[in-house]
């Protein structure tokens, strides 16, 4: 799972670095990329794993910066992404176990709360809320713009979506992992609510529709990873 947790916050965090407001120049993707290349590298030299898998996490998140520029359409990064995903659980059997000098860290601290919680969870964890933050949203606006240029225009006019669908994965997440399935049912329920008032007055439906498939994309963002946890 290690391997997973890596690079979920490899991407996470340089996704978080590059502007999603517009097109992103070829600087600002360099930066985005050696960002994540240097989380990938303290991960890894910190989980004691070879620098072959670093060579070969830094290639999937160059081929996944590059690839996912604002305007992206076709589905193929997520196809990617969700292959070497699946992948990584196919091999787990056989993937390196963390044991570097961050395990020797997290097992000498004495936090109540992470009794009995191993590392790798616990890492896998903190990759899934850093992806959860902006690379989900990347994901969700790619699968929106596959549908409908006319459902992409309320994004405009929408308000808070890019802040309020951070906040709302990462409640919904905890929540599941924590099993208060009740508070989930709660957020959900607030989205609807909060919603309302523009979709009611939006005739076309563009609104409604914007809403419900970029929900339930994002539900299912967070909601994937739970039962790996």
């Amino acid at each position: 799972m290690i391997l997973l947790a890596l690079l979920l916050a490899t991407l996470g965090t340089a996704d978080l670095v590059r502007p999603q407001d517009r097109a992103a120049t070829r600087p600002q993707l360099a930066r985005a990329v050696a960002t994540g290349t240097a989380v990938l590298a303290f991960g890894g030299w910190g989980c004691g794993l070879s620098v072959w898998w670093v060579l070969l996490g830094a290639g999937l998140l160059a081929g996944w910066v590059i690839s996912t520029p604002r305007d992206r359409t076709h589905p193929w990064p997520i196809v990617a992404l969700g292959g070497a995903a699946l992948a990584i659980l196919a091999g787990s059997a056989h993937a390196p176990v963390a044991d570097g000098w961050l395990t020797s860290w997290y097992d000498s601290l004495r936090i109540a709360a992470l009794d009995g919680v191993a590392f790798e969870r616990f890492a896998l964890a903190a990759g899934c809320l850093v992806f959860l933050v902006e690379s989900a949203n990347i994901i969700v606006r790619m699968v929106l713009a596959g549908t409908d240029a006319g459902v992409m225009a309320s994004e405009q006019t929408l308000k808070g979506g890019r802040v309020l669908g951070p906040i709302e994965r990462i409640l919904i997440f905890s929540m599941a992992l924590s099993g208060a399935y009740v508070a989930l049912t709660a957020v959900v329920a607030a989205k609807g609510i909060l919603r309302f008032p523009e979709i009611s007055r939006d005739v076309a439906g563009r609104k409604a529709e914007y809403v419900l498939v970029g929900s339930f994309v994002s539900w299912s963002i967070a909601l994937v990873f739970v039962p790996l946890i």
